[in-house]
């Protein structure tokens, strides 16, 4: 777990990518290797609509699943947000869609980072040491695996995950 939230400069740097999609600037993310999710989730004390943008890790076709990252793990709101409302708003590129979440095990987090790392080692390496965290190896990785919070994302139906159907508030 991380010790610090992120400081005011670094909270602004992971505001800059949702500012620039709300202006429909959304995609330019694939030009550095990435591709993010925008979650929507219902806020668990105001109750208004909160937005962010996470990692996407990886995408399971054959289960529909993806699999995200929590950087502050259960201390992020929009964690707890979904703690509190399990059934949230989801968009990965043109994909709109409702969803619910599983945290996946410690075992499971350390092996998707690993994963992760193979296809997207620069990647990795700078998201990882933008929240303070630095590692020398794979086994290592896996270490940091335990102090993470990885969850995995299911559309709730095929049936309302088109584009034309469901479309995320504004």
């Amino acid at each position: 777990m991380f010790e610090k939230r992120p400081n005011t400069l670094l909270k602004f740097f992971f505001k800059v990518p949702l500012f620039m999609h709300k202006l429909g600037l959304g995609g330019w993310e694939r030009l550095i290797g990435a591709q993010w999710m925008l979650l929507v989730t219902t806020g668990r004390k105001s109750g208004k609509r909160r937005k962010t943008l996470v990692d996407v890790m990886d995408y399971d076709q054959a289960n529909d699943t993806y699999y995200i990252e929590a950087a502050y793990g259960s201390r992020a709101d929009w964690f707890k947000n979904i703690k509190a409302n399990p059934t949230f708003d989801a968009q990965v590129g043109r994909r709109k869609f409702q969803a619910n979440a599983e945290e996946l095990t410690e075992g499971d987090t350390g092996e998707m980072l690993v994963q992760f790392f193979r296809r997207k080692p620069a990647y990795t390496r700078s998201v990882m040491a933008m929240v303070g965290m630095k590692f020398k190896d794979e086994n290592e990785l896996r270490d940091l695996g335990k102090n993470l919070t990885l969850l995995a994302v299911k559309p709730l139906s095929r049936d309302h995950s088109s584009t034309q159907q469901t479309q995320l508030p504004r």
